[in-house]
């Protein structure tokens, strides 16, 4: 049993070096960001530690359920068109230099598109932005048509041009973990950082507009 003890914690350690090392070497331009990007990594999370457990995934759903989370639209340009899906677990890393994280369950579809794609476009949705986010949640709903504002970047990624906060990153490591894909990003273009002061968030499978009735006025 030693052994494979031992050969589990090297290859943890070398995940957590190898993805650390590429993040503190990410430059703050980001023309130098990109080629750093460039090099991404794709790693294998070690696997010991992970149960299925009827369990344990009911209690995990329930915690998360009741844990409120932001709502974004990662937007990619595909092989055969612009691709998009609603996300809620946008979050992030670091802010010097500024790096965001997200997981996929990259296995078809328009997760597939993005997992694989060389950029893509985070839109950090608000209230108003709600039927947005419906539009990207539903499998099939219709997209990108006449009836969507949308435009193309000059870097050929599909922009919603009716949300206020947005980021344009490129990979530096995919990381996988179990059945999903866990990214790590940076930042390489503020297209938007202006909001409605209502950001949209998602509890208890429906979304919810924050506003300033929901603030809790206690004292610092």
């Amino acid at each position: 049993m030693m052994p494979h003890r031992a050969s589990s914690e090297t290859r943890h350690n070398a995940v957590t070096v190898e993805r650390g090392a590429l993040a503190e070497g990410v430059p703050e331009t980001g023309g130098e960001a990109e080629r750093v990007a460039a090099q991404a990594v794709d790693l294998v999370a070690p696997t010991e530690a992970l149960h299925s457990d009827p369990r344990l995934t009911e209690g995990f759903k329930s915690a998360f359920g009741q844990h409120p989370a932001g709502i974004a639209i990662i937007t990619v340009a595909g092989p055969e068109g612009p691709v998009g899906l609603t996300a809620s677990s946008v979050s992030s890393i670091s802010a010097d230099p500024p790096i965001l994280g997200f997981s996929l369950q990259a296995k078809r579809g328009s997760a597939a598109v993005v997992a694989t794609a060389d950029s893509f476009v985070v839109h950090f949705l608000d209230s108003d932005n709600v039927e947005l986010a419906r539009s990207f949640a539903i499998s099939g709903a219709p997209r990108f048509g006449a009836d969507m504002d949308w435009d193309t970047l000059p870097t050929g990624e599909p922009r919603l041009l009716g949300v206020r906060r947005v980021l344009r990153a490129v990979p530096l490591a995919r990381i996988k973990a179990g059945p999903a894909l866990v990214f790590n990003a940076a930042v390489v273009d503020v297209l938007g950082e202006g909001g409605s002061g209502s950001p949209l968030v998602y509890h208890q499978r429906q979304f919810h507009g924050l506003s300033h009735n929901s603030v809790l006025d206690l004292p610092l």
